[in-house]
């Protein structure tokens, strides 16, 4: 039996799989605020994860966290993680392994959900293609020659923190006009928020007065045809388009892997991005890119994780 687990920006997510990638058990959880409470959430979740099926922790065979950031995958350690910031330089695998006995490996959040795409998703079809996970932030992961690449230290493709606008907004991350400044859940709720003063007519401002505004909602009411909802789907794929185009120029991809909870609202996303895609890239570039969403977005990276822990106690 392995442990995978998905930190991201809102929730943990966590699996208990077999070798044949079978999902035994899922949890998910909302993650805490300070270095404390995530380590109280992570070992919670590993012990939920294991009594499902009747196991203490230590029968466990590996762990393996995917966590949003940039990662020190030799030290176990995320180094920066703008949207958690609880967990810059928090000791991340050697408190689980201490806590549970049990080996545990640590890769960057969007690669685990390349990893478990490509074992067990549509990834398997292609040969070269990216992912793309649209969180709270915007996270990336690329397949070149059906091998995985993630940099010297696990942190490659962090497409979130390629800039879009050299002028734009100031990033946590401590550059300019990130791309999840403006792509991401949190960018989508940000232009929101901007722009709905304007429009007090939307119906969003009457489902405000009974429910939280939330990227769910402007998607419901884009799909029921309000303008002010379209247009800010329509803004936001058009800056996740600009993102898009320069990875397409770069890997020139079979597919577009989309991850994430904003992926979702896909059927407002796709189009937008598709056109803006095809404007900006060298011509022919963009020609039979299929674009995809992930099959199951809350335990598809969290098995990728697992995956990792598996292919770590091989070698």
């Amino acid at each position: 039996m392995y442990i995978g687990i998905d930190i991201g920006g809102t929730t943990i997510k966590g699996v208990l799989t077999n070798r044949e990638g079978e999902i035994l058990s899922f949890k998910k959880i909302p993650i805490g605020k300070t270095p404390p409470e995530i380590e109280h959430c992570l070992i919670e979740l590993i012990r939920v994860l294991a009594a499902a099926k009747g196991l203490d922790p230590s029968a466990v065979k590996g762990i393996g966290v995917g966590s949003a950031g940039s990662i020190d995958r030799d030290r176990g350690m995320v180094l920066t993680s703008p949207n958690i910031p609880a967990l810059q330089k928090f000791p991340l695998i050697k408190t689980i392994r201490h806590r549970t006995g049990v080996p545990a490996f640590l890769e960057n959040d969007a690669t685990v959900a390349v990893i478990g795409e490509w074992w067990k998703g549509a990834g398997r079809k292609y040969s070269n293609w990216i992912m793309l996970t649209l969180g709270t932030g915007i996270g990336g992961g690329v397949v070149i020659d059906r091998r995985i690449y993630t940099g010297q230290s696990g942190s490659a493709m962090e497409v979130g923190h390629t800039s879009i606008d050299y002028r734009g907004r100031k990033c946590p991350c401590g550059s300019t006009g990130c791309l999840e400044l403006y792509a991401s859940a949190t960018g989508l709720m940000r232009y929101a928020r901007r722009v709905i003063r304007k429009h007090p007519d939307s119906p969003l401002i009457a489902r405000m007065k009974k429910e939280k505004l939330d990227p769910r909602i402007i998607e419901e009411e884009a799909l029921l045809g309000d303008p002010l909802s379209l247009h800010i789907y329509a803004q936001v794929s058009t800056w996740l388009g600009i993102g898009i185009a320069n990875l397409v120029n770069i890997f020139n991809p079979e597919a577009i892997v989309f991850g994430g909870g904003l992926s979702r609202a896909h059927r407002l996303i796709f189009p937008v991005v598709k056109k803006t895609v095809h404007e900006r890239v060298m011509e022919g570039l963009d020609h039979n890119i299929r674009y995809l969403i992930i099959r199951d977005h809350d335990r598809a990276p969290a098995l990728g994780a697992a995956r990792v822990a598996m292919d770590a106690l091989k070698k």
